[in-house]
């Protein structure tokens, strides 16, 4: 058989699509799920749930999704995981299980918007403290005094290495408050 150019770019161009190939059939080495229902105060219970995919578990990609009682998604982020504080240094399966379970778990302080600091009138954001609290950039003032008088459920989880994202349960829907400080 005579090995012609033509023949020595397909099977170049086969070898590569084999080498493409492997980290696809590799993917399923840090596919981990948890999930558990979030009833907050006074409101029907809805799914947290919390996934990890990716060919290893330290180069894995990490979604956390609120879902309504229908099971319709409410919120979804996704993340890096080796940029997101639990995730950082995880390698095993066992490990990301345990990760996922504390990423989503409600035990912090912010169960409602009533325990978020007050916004003083002609402040450029709600008054700090040892941890602050910034709004997001789509909300002003007068919307974050009404959530905090109205006490909407509050769903908040690590979204970095420094800040926790807040994200509130409101008419049937979640809107992104902002984000809580670490102390650094």
């Amino acid at each position: 058989m005579k090995v012609t150019k033509s023949l020595l770019m397909l099977v170049a161009a086969a070898a590569m699509g084999l080498a493409w190939a492997e980290p696809s059939q590799a993917a399923s080495a840090c596919d981990v799920s948890v999930g558990f229902a979030w009833a907050p105060s006074g409101q029907r219970p809805l799914r947290a749930e919390a996934v990890s995919h990716g060919p290893r578990c330290d180069k894995a990609v990490v979604v956390v999704t609120v879902r309504g009682a229908d099971g319709t998604p409410l919120w979804v982020d996704a993340r890096v995981a080796q940029f997101v504080m639990p995730f950082a240094g995880v390698k095993s399966m066992k490990a990301m299980k345990a990760a996922l379970g504390e990423w989503i778990r409600q035990d912090h302080q912010l169960k409602s918007t009533a325990s978020l600091p007050t916004w003083p009138p002609g402040a450029a954001q709600p008054a700090s403290g040892e941890f602050p609290f910034l709004p997001d950039e789509a909300v002003d003032r007068d919307y974050y005094e009404a959530a905090r008088r109205a006490r909407l459920p509050l769903f908040c989880y690590v979204q970095g290495m420094e800040s926790m994202a807040c994200v509130a349960l409101k008419d049937g829907g979640m809107i992104k408050l902002g984000v809580q400080l670490f102390p650094g």
